[in-house]
């Protein structure tokens, strides 16, 4: 899920815990765009700078339905 959010929706920072796959997702006027996981893997998933920060990760989410956007 924290990849999908990453490569659709403009985040500020998503935290993800290990119980009740429960999640904080933060909204700010100037995106953070940081992931960190309290979850094996644990710790910064990504941030501005790191090699997996930019690009597609739709192998990640290879079941997830398409973004459906009504306008």
């Amino acid at each position: 899920m924290a990849w999908w959010i990453h490569d659709h929706l403009p985040y500020s920072q998503l935290q993800f815990f290990p119980k009740l796959a429960a999640f904080n997702i933060g909204w700010h006027e100037r995106p953070r765009r940081r992931i960190d996981s309290y979850i094996d893997p644990r710790g910064c998933l990504t941030r501005p700078g790191m090699d997996n920060h930019m690009g597609d990760h739709s192998p990640l989410y290879p079941s997830f339905p398409e973004l459906r956007r009504d306008e």
